[in-house]
């Protein structure tokens, strides 16, 4: 996660693959069109290529020589999570959807034979009943990260005050709940009984 979060970090770099999410380019393109010499872009490009962010693919053009087109490898999603009590960072990748009654509807509108004025209204109106599913989720998922928030500071609270009283009974409870709590908070409160 780190070395993701060095590599777009970059301004440059970011440039680049927002120019990469419209279409492919070659690497005088990019170059030209950021203002950039082709040997730092050549060094922006192995970066994300080595990040697995993007990939080249060597085409053969008509007269001269074959050239190299980088595009996106592969699409994910990035959410930091910084709190007065955490930070944290998850990755979503798009993996292929299951065949959910969304799906097929979604592919349904997409084969129908109708004119398209008809088949764009559809497909807008649907597309617009999910972009709401997705706001409610959303809000949902932050109005549960809050309580969970709230529920790890507490327990982590509590087993600093225990650590604190007793390293016994510390060990005993933190036994009982190694199997139970999640990895990051049972790091956490290990990390907490350390410094003590």
């Amino acid at each position: 996660m780190g070395r993701l979060l060095d590599v777009l970090g970059n301004e440059t770099r970011r440039r680049i693959l927002l120019m990469l999410t419209k279409r492919p380019y070659f690497v005088s393109e990019l170059s030209q069109e950021l203002g950039v010499g082709q040997k730092a872009v050549l060094e922006h490009l192995r970066i994300l290529e080595e990040a697995g962010l993007i990939e080249g693919r060597i085409e053969k053009i008509p007269r001269g020589r074959p050239r190299k087109y980088y595009s996106i490898k592969k699409g994910f999603r990035l959410e930091v999570l910084l709190t007065q009590h955490a930070f944290g960072t998850e990755v979503y990748e798009p993996k292929v959807p299951r065949e959910t009654r969304e799906y097929r509807h979604a592919r349904e509108l997409i084969k129908a034979q109708e004119p398209i004025e008809v088949k764009m209204v559809e497909l807008s109106e649907f597309l617009e009943e999910i972009e709401r599913r997705i706001d409610e989720y959303l809000r949902m998922k932050a109005e549960l990260e809050e309580v969970r928030l709230l529920i790890e500071s507490y327990m982590n609270n509590l087993m600093t005050r225990l650590a604190k009283e007793s390293d016994e009974e510390f060990e005993r409870v933190l036994r009982e709940l190694e199997s139970k709590l999640p990895k990051e908070l049972l790091e956490e409160i290990k990390r907490v009984r350390r410094g003590l």
